[in-house]
């Protein structure tokens, strides 16, 4: 074998090299977790949480059906239900209406947060304030811990 011989032999083996190291970067980052955006060039996170979807702005949003849906409390109704995550602290607003006739005094309630099975995520005790007959007021509660990927939720009161 001839020198020259031997030169278009090692460029061989390098390019055969080259590609095979191409090759396994580039179908290395298929299996990650997230995927790469070509037209902004910016990596977008996959969601793995079934009842939750993140806004542009990283606040995740809890989109279960059940979770969402007008809940009965005595004479209150439970409404306008929004259960967002921002930066670790998870916060449910709510509407409150008084539907009966008397006046509903201030009250502590638990609210327990439930998962896939009905199994307990947390719980959380907020202050329901005095409802007069056909008020609606704001109920706004938070938790330390993102806990919004919840199926549904029940309030009762604190025993």
């Amino acid at each position: 074998m001839n020198s020259n011989e031997k030169r278009w032999i090692v460029l061989l083996i390098a390019v055969v090299v080259i590609a095979i190291v191409l090759i396994v970067v580039l179908t290395g980052n298929k299996g990650k977790e997230g995927q790469i955006d070509q037209g902004a060039g910016q990596e977008i996170e996959a969601n793995e949480e079934k009842y939750t979807e993140e806004l542009a702005d990283g606040t995740k949003i809890n989109t279960s059906e059940e979770f969402n849906s007008s809940k009965k409390y005595g004479n209150l109704e439970i409404s306008n239900i929004q259960f967002t995550e921002k930066d670790g602290m998870s916060v449910l607003l709510a509407d409150v209406k008084n539907t009966g006739n008397t006046k509903h005094e201030v009250e502590v309630v638990k609210i327990t947060i439930l998962g896939e099975n009905g199994e307990t995520i947390t719980e959380i005790k907020p202050i329901i304030g005095e409802i007069e007959p056909g008020e609606t007021i704001k109920l706004n509660a938070s938790i330390t811990a993102d806990v919004t990927n919840a199926k549904d939720f029940k309030i009762e009161a604190v025993k």
